[in-house]
C-alpha cells in the first residue's frame, strides 16, 4: 500500500494514473483490486492502491465516502470516478481514449 504523499506527487507528474481506494475489511475490494491493477498494467498506466482505514485522510482529500473506489486522472485532474459497483467495461473504454502523453498545444496554430 502507498501513502497519500507519494500518490499526490505521482498525480502531479504522471500523464495518466489510476487510484484504487479500498479497505482491508471490504471483501469486494479484494476482488476488484487485482482487476483494476491488471487493467492499469495492460494500458501501462501507474496504479496506486490506498487503504482508507490505514489513512483516514484519504476520505477528505479524494472525497470518497464508500469503497471500493476507482479514480482516473489525466494531467493531474480527475476525469472519471466509480465507487461501490465498478463497471470495468466502461473503465476500459475510458482508458482506451486517454492520450498516452501530454500533447503540447501550439496556440499560434490553434488560433490562426
Amino acid at each position: 500500500m502507498e501513502n497519500l504523499t507519494t500518490v499526490k506527487k505521482s498525480l502531479a507528474s504522471e500523464t495518466n494514473s489510476i487510484v484504487f481506494i479500498s479497505s482491508e475489511t471490504c471483501s469486494i475490494c479484494h476482488v476488484d483490486a487485482p482487476k483494476a491493477k491488471a487493467l492499469a498494467e495492460s494500458y501501462k498506466i501507474p496504479f496506486h492502491h490506498l487503504d482508507i482505514v490505514q489513512d483516514p485522510e484519504l476520505s477528505g482529500f479524494f472525497e470518497v465516502l464508500t469503497v471500493p473506489a476507482v479514480l482516473v486522472y489525466h494531467n493531474g485532474k480527475e476525469v472519471a470516478r466509480q465507487a461501490r459497483f465498478i463497471d470495468f467495461k466502461s473503465l476500459e473504454k475510458l482508458l482506451q481514449q486517454l492520450p498516452e502523453e501530454t500533447e503540447a498545444i501550439d496556440y499560434q496554430e490553434l488560433f490562426k
